[in-house]
């Protein structure tokens, strides 16, 4: 009872703080009253988070971990939300801040998991602040619509300059998945580029599962199996004993015919894909945690020394990762209800707990919590591509 009792006092101040908050969030002016960020030019290497050429954070792998360099394939990773500014609806690409949380946090938190199937391939873009999915209004959506001009760009430029016709994964997070849900509609549904993709993990999102049930998407379907290719792979995490709130979420989707036509749609009260990242089914099924074969969290130098009550400003904070964590087994139970929505055990360690969200909303864990799991499958997933295609090629031979 004791523990219940502080959960749900740290869940109030959380919403207290978000409360206080969100008034500092809001851009002051319209999207059309002030010029936006110069754009980013994806020829050149400080537009990218993450390329195979240069040192960064994704080549991290767990203690006692080794990465394979033999990749037999790309990975296209699109980042969440790090802006939390209010002088500008876009983040610009020299933000300190906003790129400190990438390459200190996300890149080698949740990108660098898939170092062991691919090279890694992130760009920055002119992510929307965060406040837009908050309120939806139309500056707001101006700032989407400029954020996936830009991840639009870059994946075109992945495709034509870097990939050299390589198989490819499609993975994402958070503001990184609301992009990814557009691009996989007017990029890889069917396309050639479809034949190549391996598989998209769009986590965190809550892709409707009505786009696969209304012929929205018909050659790319939701996973159903830790071998499926060609598949999306998504869940949203919430802590067992909570509910994924509706009635407050405003963000919003974008529904488009792949040719520039469409609009944004709300997304709450729609039923998301989901799969368990715990044994890798999409029906209601309950995972003990001794399947769960690893958590694994972003080991930080100096991190007492972090002045975390400037997280979200405009300088650095002194975020400084130096690895990850070794695995740490059985950190949570994983269960994906009939709801779409996937409830795990509380976790253990501290490092599962300091970000979570109003409402048992574990949404900045969705990738830490199952991060061996998913560098398993993304491994099962390859393989099975490279066997598939194999025997495709010997029955046309």
């Amino acid at each position: 009872m004791a523990n219940g009792i502080a959960r749900l006092g740290r869940g109030v101040a959380s919403i207290v703080r978000l409360v206080m908050f969100l008034p500092k969030l809001r851009p002051r002016h319209r999207f059309d009253d002030k010029e936006p960020p110069s754009p980013p030019d994806y020829a050149e290497a400080a537009s990218w988070a993450a390329l195979p050429e240069q040192p960064n954070n994704t080549a991290f792998t767990p203690e006692g971990i080794q990465a394979s360099r033999d990749h037999a394939a790309d990975v296209f990773f699109v980042h969440p939300t790090s802006y939390f500014g209010s002088e500008s609806w876009n983040a610009p690409l020299d933000h300190e801040h906003a790129n400190e949380v990438v390459d200190e946090l996300v890149m080698p938190g949740q990108a660098s998991v898939f170092n062991g199937v691919g090279r890694i391939f992130a760009p920055r873009y002119r992510q929307a602040t965060f406040y837009v999915f908050l309120k939806a209004n139309d500056s707001g959506r101006a700032a989407l619509e400029l954020a996936y001009s830009d991840v639009l760009r870059a994946f075109d430029h992945f495709i034509e300059h870097r990939n050299e016709g390589r198989p490819f994964f499609i993975a994402s997070h958070s503001q990184g998945s609301c992009h990814a849900m557009r691009l996989l509609k007017e990029r890889i549904e069917g396309t050639d580029l479809g034949r190549r993709m391996i598989a998209a993990y769009a986590i965190g999102f809550r892709f409707p599962l009505e786009q696969f049930e209304n012929d929205y998407f018909t050659s790319i379907r939701p996973s159903s199996r830790a071998t499926d290719t060609g598949c999306v792979i998504a869940w949203d995490t919430y802590a067992d004993g909570h509910t994924p709130g509706q009635r407050g979420d405003r963000a919003e989707i974008w529904y488009g015919d792949g040719n520039a036509g469409g609009c944004w749609q709300r997304r709450a009260y729609r039923k998301p894909v989901s799969t368990n990242p715990i044994g890798w089914v999409s029906e209601p099924h309950r995972s003990v945690a001794e399947s769960n074969i690893g958590a694994v969290h972003t080991v930080l130098d100096g991190e007492d020394a972090v002045r975390w009550n400037r997280f979200g400003g405009g300088k650095k904070i002194g975020l400084n990762a130096v690895g990850l964590s070794a695995p740490l087994p059985a950190e949570v139970s994983a269960e994906l209800r009939s709801d779409g929505y996937l409830y795990t055990s509380w976790p253990k360690q501290p490092q599962f707990t300091r970000a979570v969200m109003p409402g048992g909303n574990l949404h900045n864990y969705d990738y830490d919590l199952f991060y061996m799991n998913i560098r398993e499958n993304a491994e099962e997933r390859l393989d099975a591509y490279l066997a598939r295609n194999r025997e495709r090629g010997s029955r046309v031979g």
